[in-house]
């Protein structure tokens, strides 16, 4: 019995002891754990930014890779257009140098021949044209054939004289309606028919969509 009165007492006097050390070990391997899957998280999420942002400097290494080329290709295109705009620039300037050449007077004589031979008429592609008319121009209509005359091209002559270059200066001048239409072949055509190389004409034209080389 008094033994029991011992064992009991010594027990209720350490109780305290006994619970924390049965408690700390449990909050303590808590906490560890608890920092344990925050650590492994942590690493998880870096895992996945570092993967992200691999992704994101390789797309942006390809865009500069992109943009690089596109502005080597805008280089090169530019200096073929200065290259172009250059030539065409030398076309029209021995273009008017001949033009001078022949003379105020020449030209009149061209012109006044022209006049002479409008009576003149040709049955081309099963349909009668008169001579001169430059609606056998494929690509050329009514309205464009009198925006040209207006400009002083009343004949296929002075069309096959006449640069891409400067006819497109007419349409553009002529407004919106005309300068969609794309002149280049238009003076070759008229070369073809100012020689009568009929055939030759045809076998071009069905070759062209409205005027243009396809």
């Amino acid at each position: 019995m008094f033994l029991s009165y011992i064992l009991l007492n010594s027990f209720t006097e350490n109780l305290p002891v006994a619970l924390a050390l049965c408690i700390v070990p449990f909050i303590l391997g808590w906490i560890a754990s608890y920092i344990y899957y925050k650590v492994s998280k942590l690493q998880s999420d870096n895992a996945e930014l570092k993967l992200k942002v691999d992704e994101q400097t390789q797309a942006i290494t390809d865009l500069r890779m992109n943009v690089a080329k596109v502005e080597a290709d805008l280089e090169t295109r530019s200096k073929e257009l200065h290259k172009t705009k250059d030539a065409l620039i030398l076309c029209e300037s021995e273009r008017n140098a001949l033009r001078e050449q022949l003379g105020p007077e020449a030209l009149a004589a061209l012109q006044a021949k022209a006049r002479e031979t409008r009576v003149r008429t040709v049955t081309f592609a099963g349909k009668e044209y008169a001579w001169d008319d430059l609606q056998i121009i494929e690509g050329i209509g009514p309205k464009i054939a009198e925006l040209l005359q207006n400009a002083g091209i009343t004949t296929w002559q002075i069309l096959s004289m006449t640069s891409p270059y400067r006819l497109r200066e007419i349409l553009d001048a002529g407004g919106p309606q005309f300068n969609t239409h794309d002149p280049e072949t238009w003076p070759h055509q008229a070369a073809l028919a100012a020689d009568g190389k009929w055939d030759e004409l045809k076998k071009l034209q069905d070759e062209l969509v409205g005027g243009k080389a396809v």
